[in-house]
């Protein structure tokens, strides 16, 4: 650390503890002083022990202040903070001894009433050693092969407990041992985009084999090679397009790879393919015998599908493999949150009596006073004695909750409570006023008195950030730097304050809140108009940059090239570097969250159903249909829901149909077999029977995951009357049936829907 001793020089060479009573009666006169008695030389009241002892420059100041805490005593003794027992003199002692780089740490030399570099809690991981010794056993299991099978861990605790500080640690950790580790956070109130998630964190695997593959270390460039050839051994050309689907950056990684677009028919197929994928990918990277930790924060609010996929189906598949025991899996959640009626409750039920998945459960309760006051002791650089008053104070305000302590810290810091003594050369704190201290009965209202004391523009960039969730990317804000909600001195300069006192971080492009609840406080303390103006003036904003056209004021017909709407890895914004999602995307969920109800004139609901109904294709085409429902609904809710609108045309289909369409098809892909057939049902009741054969597909094929065949072939023989065809009602034997229906597949199969609908309409028109 910054003015830190390098450990050569810990110890100075001159450092000498064998004081003799002469030394101390000539220099300081204290051998009288340490019996009790009084001194044979006067000196004044300022020059203390300590005094004496740093202004020798022999001495690192801890040692000057323990040794004036073990001498300066008695009945006119000066020591700051004296020894009240020999127990206390060891533990300082071990404290030196075991953590040299805090407690025999020298703040650099400070002149004209500089002070050191900020102090910000909470960055470093201190206490809960029994629940880190705990997990780092799992890894130890497994690389030392006493595990034959996948390895599953969930960290569960109250919210501000300090979960993902302890898993993260132990990934990092594990990172600097040959580990590949990945981490992704699921996030509260968009549910629908949970598949993303689980898809990110496998494509952050691609993206480092990628940096290993170009990089200058052998070995991993042989890893990265290694699972090339694993993948392209276990999957053939049409499975790798598929894959990159899901995992976009493998396009880079294995030449000639391109994302192959789902075609419709294959909707009710895209979990298990989504399955099959991920475990051959996972299963690749296991043969090069690399250990794999997968981190999944939050899953809580994990939508059911993708509880299914990861904990059913994903880990069940890789428990089942050979090479799995180098697989594992931490699962965090909020346990005041999962309920029996919660779906993850079920999951983790299972999964306990699993036979392929050996299971650790981790829960964490509020920090001890121990681990409390060692934190602010090794933060603070000071013996826990020192501090243990200051640490008790925090820990009865708080109830334990690391969050809440470790932002009533920050809070003493920012208001000065908490200051640097220039004096005694360490932190020091007001009691007087640390004492009155309004903290309330929770974190989120402290956070919310604590945060509103920042100057306006401050403030006013924390709640744009808030209006995009967890994290936004950088080059997303510096495009906003030009519209109208930037304050006149931009985002930067207050970005940077904020990152300062650890209410955001940044790293990577990405500005990400120092926890979610933080963000959820800032949220919700807009004003709800105030928040509906920004989200409105953020979506149009961003919508516009997207695509000039989608700001066109005639939308009766809104014809938009996606791949000019679409910022997409290979292609970037001229004025943005903006690659991991669209703009337009990010556009409509800042219009959604405004809502119909706030967008009052039909014209502007029309643009936006418009826009929702681009980003639910575009996602339908990648086989993400739980969120493309999402924005297939929304683009209904701006229509109106169960109102039918004919003369609008998007993207060459009829706007309405084109919700509704997408709409059953991603509930067909989903299972939602109920709605399903409300969507479908509904666009029968508005639309022919020819120029809706995609919802009966969907239909179909929904009643078919159903077993529901009867049903199928009842609203079959309706449909194909439609067109003319007679069904015998005296039929041949069944092999004749199932002959001629063999013939008529063969038949149609050379044909697109859209063919077949316009043959029928040529075929209607020569008969008129």
């Amino acid at each position: 650390s910054k003015g830190s001793y390098p450990p050569s020089q810990y110890y100075p060479s001159n450092l000498n503890l064998q004081l003799t009573d002469d030394d101390i009666d000539t220099k300081i006169g204290l051998s009288d002083r340490f019996a009790g008695r009084k001194s044979k030389s006067s000196r004044p009241a300022e020059k203390t022990i300590f005094y004496y002892l740093l202004n020798s420059n022999s001495y690192p100041v801890s040692i000057c202040r323990f040794l004036s805490d073990m001498i300066d005593i008695g009945p006119k003794g000066k020591a700051s903070d004296p020894f009240k027992s020999f127990d206390e003199i060891t533990d300082d002692l071990k404290h030196m001894k075991d953590q040299p780089h805090l407690f025999l740490y020298d703040f650099p030399r400070i002149s004209g009433g500089s002070v050191p570099s900020s102090l910000l809690f909470g960055r470093q991981y201190h206490g809960r050693t029994k629940e880190l010794t705990q997990f780092l056993d799992i890894p130890t299991r497994l690389e030392r092969q006493h595990s034959v099978r996948a390895e599953a861990v969930f960290v569960s605790g109250r919210a501000g407990s300090g979960k993902s500080h302890l898993v993260n640690t132990c990934g990092d950790f594990l990172s600097t041992q040959g580990w590949i580790v990945v981490s992704e956070k699921f996030e509260r109130d968009v549910e629908h985009k949970s598949q993303s998630v689980v898809c990110s964190l496998f494509n952050k695997i691609v993206a480092m084999l990628i940096r290993m593959k170009l990089g200058r270390n052998q070995q991993d460039i042989e890893y990265s090679d290694g699972v090339v050839r694993a993948l392209e051994s276990s999957l053939d050309h049409n499975s790798l397009c598929s894959l990159a689907e899901y995992l976009p950056d493998i396009q880079d990684l294995i030449e000639g790879v391109i994302i192959k677009r789902s075609s419709f028919v294959e909707a009710n197929l895209s979990h298990w393919k989504l399955v099959f994928l991920l475990t051959e990918f996972t299963t690749a990277l296991l043969r090069s015998n690399r250990p794999i930790m997968l981190i999944m924060d939050d899953l809580q609010w994990a939508d059911s599908l993708t509880l299914n996929l990861v904990l059913r189906d994903l880990l069940g598949a890789l428990g089942e493999r050979i090479n799995s025991h180098n697989f594992l899996l931490a699962g965090l959640y909020r346990d005041d949150w999962v309920l029996s009626e919660h779906p993850l409750y079920s999951q983790l039920e299972r999964i306990r009596e699993s036979r392929n998945v050996n299971v650790t459960e981790i829960l964490l309760s509020t920090f001890s006073k121990t681990d409390l006051s060692e934190m602010v002791a090794a933060e603070l650089r000071l013996p826990t004695r020192v501090v243990s008053d200051l640490s008790d104070f925090v820990h009865k305000k708080t109830s334990g909750n690391i969050l809440f302590a470790v932002e009533l810290l920050n809070s003493m810091v920012r208001d000065s409570i908490i200051y640097f003594n220039l004096k005694s050369r360490r932190y020091d704190w007001h009691w007087d006023i640390a004492l009155s201290v309004k903290t309330g009965e929770n974190v989120a209202g402290f956070i919310v008195t604590t945060l509103s004391s920042l100057p306006q523009e401050t403030l006013q960039v924390l709640r744009i950030l808030s209006c995009f969730g967890f994290h936004v990317e950088l080059s997303v804000l510096d495009l906003l730097e030009s519209s109208s909600v930037a304050s006149n001195c931009g985002f930067r300069a207050p970005l940077l304050h904020l990152v300062d006192i650890g209410v955001i971080e940044m790293a990577g492009g990405l500005i990400t809140f120092s926890h979610d609840l933080i963000q959820k406080c800032i949220y919700d303390g807009i004003e709800l108009a105030a928040r509906h103006n920004l989200h409105y003036d953020i979506g149009t904003f961003l919508g516009f940059k997207a695509s000039p056209a989608l700001a066109a004021p005639h939308v009766e017909a809104v014809q938009i090239d996606m791949s000019q709407v679409y910022i997409s890895d290979s292609k970037q914004s001229a004025e943005s570097n903006v690659s991991t999602k669209s703009l337009l995307s990010i556009a409509v969920d800042h219009i959604n969250h405004a809502g119909p109800e706030f967008i009052t004139q039909q014209q502007q609901r029309v643009t936006f159903a418009a826009w929702n109904f681009l980003v639910g294709k575009e996602l339908s085409s990648r086989s993400r249909f739980g969120c493309a429902l999402h924005y297939y609904e929304e683009g209904i809710r701006f229509l109106g829901i169960g109102k039918w609108i004919n003369d609008i045309i998007t993207d060459g289909r009829q706007l309405c149909l084109g919700l509704y369409e997408g709409a059953a098809a991603a509930c067909c892909a989903i299972g939602k077999d109920a709605m399903t057939a409300y969507y479908a049902n509904f666009i029968f009741q508005n639309v022919s029977p020819e120029n809706s054969l995609p919802a009966w597909i969907s239909l179909f094929s929904s009643l078919e995951s159903s077993g529901k065949h009867m049903e199928i072939v009842e609203k079959g023989i309706k449909l194909i009357c439609h067109f003319n065809i007679n069904i015998s009602r005296d039929p041949p034997n069944p092999a004749a049936i199932m002959e001629s229906m063999a013939a008529a597949v063969a038949s149609a199969s050379h044909f697109k829907i859209d063919q077949i609908v316009e043959m029928y309409q040529n075929r209607s028109e020569r008969k008129m």
